[in-house]
């Protein structure tokens, strides 16, 4: 990742590992190895792919230079450098299994980070299947815990997101719920922060699916600084699993459920239907969200073949519109990232293909 560790621009880049960092400094076109530093986490020694940490670095006590947010055994590390400012403890599963090799497995919960009324340091919010843990006040000593409210039986695996839905500074939380394999069922909640660490017994929001898999993302969809959820439902009926063997196919069903007024709508506002390519082997079929012609509306870039990635504008009606704004002839598999790579308001696309026999390949999609 990069990172302020100096206090001058431009920013450092920190190359982490299990058992510290090397950090480089920018200058005369090349990176310069500048300092190491020496500390203990569950980051990988010896990873097979490099990997650019998203949201792990903040600063969150406003001195200019950044904190580094960093798994470790008993939940996250605060590092800068050599100093470790906090260890955060949140809800850490792992597991020990032995076969013909070793395996430990690491299951760390998401984190957002959110400002507090009358105070300059930043808190950490900890999101599992199970608890929302908050770290806050000086040297995050302050910790509160909310257990999320889960009325279904051991059966349902469970996953769990943060985000400020309706821009009051405080985390606010997603669920969504999942059982069985063949005869599936899926149950998101939508929980609203009522003041920081708090949250109404009874959900927001409820969206309900048999027979697929449903999950809610929040993003802002009109461009009025609040987030909508956009629920993709994968179902797996008979058409789809045609689709699926027959042509390579997998058809998505999404629909808007917009925030107003303090709520999220029950139905659907807007919605849409796609078909996408199906991968083979260890291929991922790629989405991603933006604005990539700069009339304040989401747009979706997705696998429409395995080598055409294409883009439809956001619709008013529809949410998006049925024919695509442009098709990339490229290979469409992988990870597609959204972000700005010139001095425009578009979205552009950073699009890798780990995994595969183009993974030295980085595609570059500028608007």
């Amino acid at each position: 990742f990069f990172a302020e560790v100096d206090g001058q621009a431009p920013k450092e880049l920190v190359a982490v590992y299990a058992t510290g960092a090397h950090i480089y400094t920018y200058g005369d076109a090349k990176f310069t190895l500048s300092s190491q530093s020496t500390f203990y986490s569950l980051l990988p020694t010896g990873a097979q792919e490099p990997l650019f940490l998203k949201d792990s670095v903040h600063d969150l006590d406003g001195d200019g230079i950044d904190e580094w947010i960093l798994p470790h055994p008993d939940g996250y590390l605060l590092q800068h450098g050599d100093a470790t400012l906090a260890t955060l403890n949140c809800d850490v599963r792992s597991e020990y299994r032995r076969g013909e090799n070793l395996y430990i497995y690491n299951r760390l919960p998401s984190f957002a980070v959110f400002e507090l009324p009358d105070s300059k340091i930043k808190g950490l919010a900890f999101l599992s299947d199970e608890y929302a843990d908050f770290s806050y006040g000086e040297n995050w000593a302050q910790h509160k815990r909310f257990k999320i409210p889960r009325d279904l039986d051991e059966k349902w695996e469970a996953s769990a997101k943060m985000a400020d839905i309706n821009d009051d500074g405080f985390p606010d939380l997603a669920i969504t719920q999942t059982k069985g394999t063949v005869n599936l069922e899926s149950y998101s909640q939508i929980y609203i922060a009522t003041a920081p660490f708090e949250y109404p017994e009874k959900a927001n929001a409820e969206f309900r699916s048999k027979g697929s898999i449903s999950a809610p993302i929040l993003r802002d969809i009109d461009g009025d600084e609040t987030l909508d959820a956009v629920v993709f439902n994968v179902a797996f009926g008979l058409k789809n699993i045609m689709n699926f063997f027959l042509r390579s196919k997998v058809s998505v069903d999404i629909g808007i459920h917009s925030y107003a007024n303090g709520t999220i709508s029950a139905k659907p506002t807007q919605s849409t239907s796609l078909t996408l390519a199906a991968p083979e082997g260890r291929e991922l079929i790629a989405y991603t969200l933006g604005d990539f012609n700069q009339d304040k509306r989401l747009d979706l870039a997705f696998t429409s073949t395995p080598n055409e990635f294409a883009i439809h504008l956001g619709d008013p009606d529809t949410f998006l519109a049925s024919s695509p704004f442009i098709k990339f002839e490229i290979p469409a598999f992988g990870v597609a990232l959204t972000g700005k790579l010139d001095q425009n308001d578009s979205d552009d696309i950073v699009f890798i293909h780990p995994g595969g026999e183009n993974s030295k390949r980085i595609d570059l999609l500028v608007f």
